[in-house]
């Protein structure tokens, strides 16, 4: 076969194929009809307060800025504040730990969005910093930042917290200390620059005459958990060893391993036992080594220590990159304010894992505050898709109702309608349990539609995989610079330098 047709064949066409062909469906059945709805109805009937609300967020994730997209500029005065001055696509975050998709093609500046906002207030738009305290009596928020040192106090008439929540090492000894995370963007460049690293410094080592023992531990990449996000790291991280690392590495590939670590008895719990089959066998089709039913007990700099939850059986593995993937908690910032309010907000039992709040997302025990996403405990699922729908229900309750009490206790309560799950499984693969809805249930159109679940496999699933997340992108920009970035990956492979000519992000956010 011919270079040209080798890339056309096995490059091209399925990047273009698999990316592009349902991708209309999928954009004009975007949920946005009860927005122009609300902007048409309104250049006939305004209906402004006397005084705007001074409404304060806190995050920059999902939740957040899904709500920011919905309120009124002529109703309130916002700030948002948050220590990462973007929002990022957290979809594509195993994609950019390999350069399948850059770290700038999937963050959008939250000052972009607040553009619309620009008012005659002194009231700064956004504020790049730490929430510290909250006054619930004076209704103010204490910031803090660290890159200049000085505190910033905000008024507010309605906060919105939003700070999402941060990976969850279960206290197990070395774990913090020696893994990577997987969960913001930095956290993938970090995971990109040591994978390169370790390709490296094994090549080194093997160049050196170093012991093959030492080599074999350098080139040892263990993920630990099942879910989405680990499983499509191992994934991509298959794909860059059977695509890029053959090319470049032509004397590592064959000796790299990598391992993926599940506690409970299967990967991607979410989907039928079927499908979960499906992409283990998918993953151990390209090379990676699955284990379930098996715990990390403890990690130090060179191994990871495993116990298996039915046979108890000890074993110790040596690693070169060991990431963390293996679930989420509340931030400190949480747990602190819930402990301030009190109350029902600390459960006698068991850690704290977010903020109380009832079906309109009002924290428990607290006036004019309220809490979205994964640091709020609303019963909804700790999901993109679940924070992205509260945010869009708070911000419209936010303009009907101008935040009257009466009205919106009268108001119609949340409910979270599950669209279904997506993983990719690696080599142009991935599963899907769609559930079908014909205007989308939350609109007039679609309430008391029957939901229908489709589940499939393989390359159709990818096909709806790349499309979706596609159309689901929050701006033009970042759709085109995402396609760009899997046409070039898919052509010339992908940049196994960026890491170091990338900006480093810093600073964490929530969903």
């Amino acid at each position: 076969m011919s270079t040209f047709k080798h890339i056309m064949t096995r490059r091209v066409a399925p990047a273009l194929v698999a990316g592009l062909l349902p991708m209309a469906f999928f954009t004009t059945a975007r949920d946005e009809w009860e927005d122009h709805l609300y902007d048409l109805k309104k250049q006939f009937s305004p209906n402004n307060p006397p005084r705007k609300e001074r409404v304060v967020i806190l995050g920059s994730g999902w939740g957040s800025l899904s709500f920011l997209q919905r309120l009124d500029p002529e109703k309130v005065d916002v700030t948002v504040v948050s220590p990462r001055s973007f929002f990022f696509y957290t979809p594509l975050l195993a994609g950019c730990s390999t350069g399948t998709v850059a770290s700038t093609s999937i963050t959008e500046s939250m000052r972009w969005h607040l553009d619309r906002f620009k008012s005659s207030s002194s009231r700064p738009l956004f504020l790049q910093a730490h929430a510290s305290s909250i006054d619930l009596e004076k209704k103010t928020v204490t910031c803090g930042s660290s890159a200049v040192g000085v505190s910033t106090v905000l008024e507010y008439d309605q906060l919105v917290v939003a700070v999402g929540a941060e990976s969850n090492t279960f206290n197990i000894k070395g774990v913090k200390k020696h893994a990577t995370m997987m969960k913001e963007v930095e956290d993938s460049l970090k995971v990109r620059r040591a994978v390169l690293e370790k390709l490296e410094s094994a090549n080194s080592l093997l160049a050196s005459g170093a012991s093959e023992e030492e080599v074999l531990r350098h080139l040892h990449w263990v993920v630990v958990g099942g879910g989405p996000t680990g499983v499509e790291l191992t994934a991509e991280l298959c794909d860059f060893v059977n695509s890029d690392v053959k090319e470049f590495f032509p004397g590592l590939a064959g000796k790299i391993q990598i391992s993926l670590v599940e506690g409970t008895g299967k990967v991607l719990g979410m989907f039928a036992p079927h499908i979960s089959e499906y992409a283990r066998n998918k993953l151990v089709e390209q090379g990676a080594n699955v284990t379930t039913s098996c715990f990390v007990t403890g990690a130090t700099e060179k191994t990871v220590n495993l116990l298996g939850a039915v046979d108890k059986k000890k074993t110790f593995i040596d690693y070169g990159l060991l990431v963390w993937a293996g679930g989420i908690g509340a931030r400190p910032f949480t747990k602190s304010f819930a402990t301030q309010i009190g109350g029902e907000q600390v459960p006698k039992k068991g850690p704290l894992r977010g903020l109380k709040v009832d079906n309109k997302f009002r924290v428990t025990g607290t006036e004019n505050v309220w809490a979205l996403g994964d640091c709020a405990l609303s019963g909804s699922p700790p999901t993109a898709q679940a924070a992205y729908q509260q945010g869009k229900y708070l911000g419209r309750l936010f303009r009907e109702t101008n935040c009257d009490k009466k009205i919106v206790d009268e108001h119609a309560a949340f409910e979270f309608h599950n669209y279904g799950s997506l993983a990719y499984v690696g080599s142009s693969t991935a599963v899907a349990d769609l559930k079908l809805h014909l205007w989308g249930s939350d609109h007039p159109a679609g309430r008391g539609q029957g939901d229908e679940s489709t589940v499939l496999e393989g390359k159709g699933a990818f096909a709806i995989w790349r499309s979706l997340y596609f159309s689901k992108m929050l701006s033009m920009k970042n759709r085109w610079q995402v396609l760009f970035d899997w046409c070039m990956s898919g052509v010339f492979g992908r940049d196994i330098s960026a890491p170091y000519n990338e900006i480093e992000l810093e600073g964490e956010g929530g969903k």
